[in-house]
């Protein structure tokens, strides 16, 4: 298993061969959409921590694991990538001890996601 402390917490040259274009326009356009969208998904896989809902969790990671790797959140990417192989294997020391790093993963990647955004001269953060 990979540690996701040591990977990159956005790694824009990952969005760009995914878009096969690095213009500020379709940066701005994939980070605030997956902003938007992964901010939802936070939610619910916390909510679905709180519930000890193991096949929600399994669920949610599995969508919120697809779109990190769409833009390059590889840290959040390989979180998530452990987080639904423990709940799949309905493994509750690792969801233990793995869930309480998703706040602070999140808030890390939404830092450098309104920092790119703002970069690339996206005003709306």
């Amino acid at each position: 298993m990979t540690d996701a402390a040591v990977l990159p917490v956005l790694d824009l040259n990952v969005l760009i061969a995914m878009y096969g274009d690095d213009s500020a326009d379709t940066i701005t356009l994939a980070l605030s959409g997956f902003r938007r969208e992964a901010t939802k998904y936070v939610q619910k896989l916390q909510s679905a921590a709180q519930q000890d809902a193991t096949a929600d969790i399994a669920r949610v990671c599995h969508s919120l694991k697809s779109m990190c790797g769409l833009v390059g959140a590889t840290r959040l990417m390989q979180l998530c990538l452990t987080l639904e192989q423990a709940a799949r294997q309905q493994d509750l020391a690792v969801l233990q001890a793995q869930l309480p790093a998703l706040a602070g993963v999140w808030l890390t990647l939404l830092a450098e996601l309104n920092r790119t955004l703002l970069q690339h001269g996206y005003i709306d953060v």
